[in-house]
């Protein structure tokens, strides 16, 4: 025991233990940097997995949603041509079979017209129409073996008057189809009720819908009525329904979509697992829902886990050769130095794309000048403009995205492109700012919006037809210099359901439109003071009304106030010279 002592001093007094306490340290450092590294990654994951089903379910509501008000749509586009059937009952019949035509959704339609309102047809008379191998077929089918005036549905219609969806409920046999039905009550010329309308929704494709993409491999969704049973287990479902029905059940609320989420324990499997979900916005207030199972949520992180031990248990034989090595880096900082080079080439690139998405040539036009300036603060920059002529009539627009860099630029160059095409097909700006609203708000995890103002110059009138969506008033440069009066709105991808106010005002012959972003107003000085609107509205006053003049004027004006201060933001303008009618400009 003795001699086994006086080894392990030896062993220390040759510093050899020190060394070994070193690698040691070491490893154990390692170790904890994975321990931490594990815990940091599976949190991750689990807020990854909290957003990726708050996306899911988000798409799943605005496909269920859309197909409703399709639906609906296609109700209100025919209740006239049943309105005008009502007088004639045998036209009903082409009326009913107008409404199943325009919507590939709807399965079936019907119109049960009020018991005796055509003493010819008897007491009940309820034309039907519906899908069978590609064509669509038309009866009555009325009688003594269906009287529908004793449906809840039908009774619930006349009681309440007012149209609403049904429960999804079964429907046939050898296939049963799952089916829901929107109805709606309609009225004669002399405003007396005389039918419900009824559109019916197969629900076939919800749950091939809610579970053609499985994030997860046993992630499953479901609405009301779960997958099918080859996916999914019939207990596992009823004790899910169970849950969400169940107010006692703890429950935590994800994000500002107000994502219920349950944690639970399969009874199947008794696997634990994530369970998600949310009521649609409106009526009829379904239920879209989200499981997925905590193994394979974490199944990454366990993967990496294993991967780093056995790198670790490798790292322990090279570790001193590491640190001999640690010193001879020169070769990373060369290839860093290259990387660094080739991203500051791609972005020059960038920067060309992105300069070549602005209008380039002028109009050649008696009656119009425009002229437009982008200067970013980096090397991409995320502000916008753009114009061009479509029936005489003169598109433009001037927008400003939240943030700088690479990330405002991408965002700029999609809002730019979905701007040019909405336009293309539609000249009301407020319509146009809603479409591209919308679109910017789907899958926006980030947040992240634009300011816009959009405007329509009818060029043989003057008549200006505008939109602003949060951005920076324009000025009009006439007899006097005054902002042109403009709602602020909200910004393009702020909210999804908000609704544009639309302007209108005529622009006098001989009058420039300034447009700018708040890189302009906003620039400062040294001492961090703003060139500000006032002074912008004075310098504006005192230019000849030139486009061109006009914007290399104010660009000097605003760089020669910032002085040496680095531009901290991207610096837009757009000049139009509006001069119908005259033999020269200014």
């Amino acid at each position: 025991m003795a001699s086994f002592i006086d080894r392990i001093r030896t062993f220390f007094k040759e510093r050899k233990g020190s060394r070994l306490i070193l690698i040691l340290l070491t490893a154990l450092l390692l170790e904890l940097v994975a321990a931490l590294q594990y815990t940091y990654t599976r949190n991750l994951l689990i807020k990854e997995e909290e957003r990726i089903t708050r996306m899911e379910l988000t798409m799943e509501s605005e496909i269920i949603l859309h197909t409703l008000e399709e639906a609906e749509l296609s109700m209100f586009e025919n209740e006239w041509s049943v309105k005008e059937s009502l007088a004639h009952p045998d036209s009903l019949f082409g009326a009913v079979g107008r409404m199943i035509e325009s919507n590939s959704n709807v399965s079936g339609a019907c119109i049960a017209v009020l018991p005796d309102y055509y003493p010819e047809k008897g007491r009940l008379f309820e034309p039907y129409a519906h899908r069978e191998d590609g064509r669509i077929l038309v009866d009555q089918i009325a009688g003594p073996d269906h009287d529908y005036t004793l449906g809840p549905y039908f009774q619930q219609a006349l009681r309440e008057e007012t149209e609403f969806w049904s429960d999804p409920y079964d429907y046939g046999a050898d296939p049963v189809q799952k089916l829901t039905t929107y109805t709606y009550p309609v009225r004669d010329r002399s405003g007396r009720l005389a039918a419900i309308c009824g559109l019916d929704i197969d629900l076939t494709w919800l749950s091939d819908t809610l579970n053609v993409h499985p994030y997860y491999p046993s992630s499953f969704g479901f609405m009301l009525t779960g997958p099918r049973e080859e996916r999914v287990s019939s207990r596992t479902m009823d004790y899910v329904a169970g849950l969400v029905m169940d107010p006692t059940v703890d429950r935590t609320i994800r994000g500002r979509h107000r994502v219920s989420c349950i944690e639970f324990r399969d009874p199947v499997s008794g696997k634990r697992a994530y369970l998600d979900y949310r009521a649609l916005p409106r009526d009829p207030g379904w239920i879209v829902a989200e499981v997925s199972y905590r193994d394979e949520v974490l199944a990454p992180v366990r993967a990496m886990m294993w991967r780093i031990l056995l790198m670790a248990l490798a790292g322990f034989a090279f570790l001193l050769v590491i640190i001999h090595r640690f010193a001879r880096n020169g070769k990373r900082l060369w290839e860093a130095d290259v990387k660094q080079a080739r991203i500051g080439s791609e972005l020059r690139i960038a920067r060309r794309i992105q300069e070549e998405m602005l209008p380039k040539a002028s109009l050649d036009r008696s009656d119009l000048t425009v002229q437009g300036s982008l200067a970013p603060a980096k090397e991409v920059g995320g502000d916008l403009f753009d114009y061009y002529i479509r029936e005489e009539k003169l598109f433009f627009c001037i927008g400003d995205v939240c943030g700088k860099g690479v990330p405002a630029a991408m965002l700029m160059a999609v809002v730019h492109s979905m701007l040019r095409m909405l336009s293309e097909q539609e000249e009301a700006p407020a319509r146009i700012l809603g479409e591209l609203n919308r679109e910017a708000c789907r899958n926006n995890a980030t947040g992240t919006f634009v300011t816009l103002f959009l405007g329509v110059l009818d060029l043989s009138t003057g008549r200006l037809r505008y939109c602003n969506a949060g951005h920076d008033r324009p000025v009009l440069v006439g007899d006097s210099v005054e902002e042109l009066p403009a709602l602020a709105n909200v910004p393009v991808g702020a909210f999804d359901d908000v609704t544009y106010q639309e302007q209108e005002a005529m622009v006098a012959p001989g009058t420039l439109l300034f447009l700018y972003t708040d890189g302009v107003t906003e620039s400062m000085d040294a001492d961090r003071r703003q060139y500000g609107r006032e002074r912008l509205l004075g310098a504006l006053s005192a230019c000849p009304r030139k486009p061109d003049v006009l914007v290399r004027t104010i660009e000097a004006g605003v760089r020669a106030f910032a002085g040496e201060a680095e531009q901290s933001d991207d610096l837009t303008m757009l000049a139009i010279h509006y001069h119908p009618n005259e033999n020269t400009i200014g």
